[in-house]
């Protein structure tokens, strides 16, 4: 009898480990409800001009082809907030449409938006390009204390991105667990082997952010969230941007969904906090568009420090990295905004949370920024194709 009571609860341990193991995938496929008809939806804002009308136009087109619950946008030129408009649900379940004050998991975007602090840091000497890790990090580890504030802010520095683990759930980009200081968050990842030397190649991975958070809090000596309120955000005057946490009033956030189809159901819940400043800011298009306008117009930095950001980073071998990275920021050009082969610069960030997708696009020649949000997890080829859109309906025609 008593061997039969411990095989029987080992068993049910080992099912409840292997739950909460792969606990997204064994929850993905229940949950999922009819995906309500959203046909008669109309952007919330009625506009009577006639630019601000033909964006509103593409804001409906976007919303139906892109069958997405909550859709929020917004455009700046020239320093101010030339048209915001929203459709859609931010909750599905009690009809609560998604309002201009609704904010959005911006993903990866946040990098856009720690470069702005960056540049702060950059600008008053707190911090240098070639400014080491363990002049501002004193929990470093050793394989971490010689990289570079440029190298961590290019990809460049070798740090892994996200793997499995032997944590609850198996996912790291799907961790559910609150972090508290961002010397937690480096954690995860401190005491793993560089991919490469810094500086001789290049590797996508948020946890760059996450340590360069901790060089501007050394550098700036207040934690990374005060810091950005501080630095950035106050001086702006911007209200609708937060660091997600498991303490951040719900009222104004959207949930996050999947679509699949006629079907609908909200996403696994994340915790964001091991990684804001790559990836864990929440804000609405508007936020980020005051943060374009500043960007663009040198409002906390000059110019200077701003063609720092935006240069292309190269390799120790002289070549740029494959992704035209810089810092916080891809710069390239388009050529599907005109006719005539006309190239377009674009300063760009796009971002894919869970259960959340943006882009967000400067474009310099124009002092024109654009910000689309949904509440859908997604790729984002299809947001590049409609900011062109909008893109062209605010520039000045010749």
């Amino acid at each position: 009898m008593k061997k039969c009571i411990i095989i029987t609860s080992l068993i049910i341990l080992g099912v409840l480990i292997n739950f909460f193991l792969f606990e997204p995938m064994i929850t993905y496929t229940s949950g999922w409800n009819a995906y309500p008809n959203t046909s008669k939806l109309q952007p919330i804002v009625k506009h009577n001009d006639e630019i601000s009308t033909k964006a509103d136009r593409i804001l409906k087109d976007m919303f139906t082809h892109l069958k997405v619950p909550g859709l929020s946008v917004a455009a700046g030129m020239n320093g101010k907030v030339i048209w915001s408009n929203a459709i859609g649900y931010e909750d599905i379940e009690n009809a609560t449409e998604v309002r201009l004050g609704t904010k959005f998991r911006i993903g990866s975007t946040s990098k856009a938006v720690t470069s702005l602090g960056l540049g702060v840091l950059l600008q008053s000497g707190a911090l240098h390009l070639d400014t080491k890790v363990k002049e501002f990090v004193p929990y470093t580890t050793e394989n971490l204390s010689e990289i570079t504030v440029k190298q961590l802010a290019s990809h460049t520095s070798g740090i892994r991105n996200y793997e499995t683990c032997f944590c609850f759930p198996i996912w790291e980009h799907q961790n559910n667990d609150e972090y508290k200081t961002v010397q937690e968050s480096v954690g995860i990842f401190s005491d793993s082997q560089l991919l490469f030397p810094s500086g001789t190649d290049f590797t996508y991975s948020s946890y760059n952010y996450t340590l360069l958070s901790a060089m501007m809090e050394g550098a700036s000596g207040k934690d990374f969230l005060s810091f950005m309120d501080s630095a950035v955000f106050n001086p702006l005057d911007i209200k609708h941007i937060n660091g997600e946490t498991s303490s951040l009033s719900q009222e104004n956030i959207s949930k996050f969904y999947e679509v699949d189809k006629n079907m609908y159901k909200e996403v696994f819940k994340v915790n964001n906090s091991n990684k804001w400043a790559g990836g864990g800011f929440v804000a609405t298009p508007t936020a980020l568009v005051q943060l374009g306008n500043a960007f663009l117009n040198h409002q906390l930095f000059n110019k200077e420090t701003t063609e720092i950001l935006i240069e292309p980073v190269a390799l120790d071998s002289g070549k740029i990295n494959r992704q035209n990275y810089a810092m916080g920021w891809r710069n390239s050009h388009t050529e599907k905004m005109f006719d005539q082969n006309h190239k377009v610069q674009i300063i760009h960030h796009a971002g894919t949370a869970v259960g959340s997708t943006s882009v967000f696009i400067l474009f310099p020649e124009y002092n024109l920024s654009i910000s689309i949000v949904m509440n859908r997890s997604g790729t984002v080829s299809d947001l590049f194709t409609y900011a062109y859109k909008l893109a062209k309906i605010f520039i000045p025609k010749n």
